[in-house]
């Protein structure tokens, strides 16, 4: 009776094993296009010195699409902030009568922008599912959050924002005369 009680519990560490890696076989390529994803954003991001509502839709609807992905499409949230605390992403559509320079009269605060040489961070997160298929039925046994942040440095220069724009948001002024 021992030895029928072993075989089971074997069995058992087996099948649970088995489980562990098959879920980790889908995690890593689930985890590598968040990270893939984030560099494509910290791109077109350092292109615009923003992340505009036209990317900011088109990315966030492939990657809540996606396989794994979709099964978890609330938790996937993209997000871009400047090195001062203000949001880089616009994530409202557009205003009516939105056009190039909608921003140009802005107040500099109001501005999603900022002037080049200045950080922004990308946080991706998502939910990964961790499931297991038992008789049939899949069971999830439980959700791993998962966030991956990457920086980048703007290289656009706008005109409407003073040239010494600094990263605090304020004015750089040279007090040395």
């Amino acid at each position: 009776m021992a030895g029928f009680g072993k075989a089971i519990l074997i069995s058992i560490m087996a099948v649970a094993a088995i489980l562990v890696l098959f879920n980790m076989a889908f995690l890593f390529p689930w985890y590598m296009e968040i990270i893939e994803t984030t560099f494509e954003v910290t791109q077109m991001i350092a292109t615009d010195n923003y992340l505009t509502f036209e990317n900011y839709t088109e990315v966030y609807e492939t990657l809540k699409n996606k396989p794994i992905f979709c099964e978890m499409r609330d938790s996937v949230k993209i997000e871009a902030f400047h090195a001062d605390g203000r949001k880089s992403a616009i994530e409202a559509a557009n205003p009516p009568g939105y056009d190039v320079n909608y921003y140009y009269d802005k107040e500099i605060d109001e501005k999603p922008y900022v002037q080049m040489g200045n950080l922004v961070t990308v946080y991706i997160s998502a939910t990964y599912p961790f499931r297991m298929e038992i008789l049939g039925r899949s069971i999830v046994a439980t959700e791993i959050p998962v966030t991956f942040s990457m920086t980048t440095s703007t290289t656009r220069h706008y005109k409407d924002l003073p040239y010494d724009y600094g990263i605090s948001g304020d004015y750089f002024y040279d007090y040395d005369d």
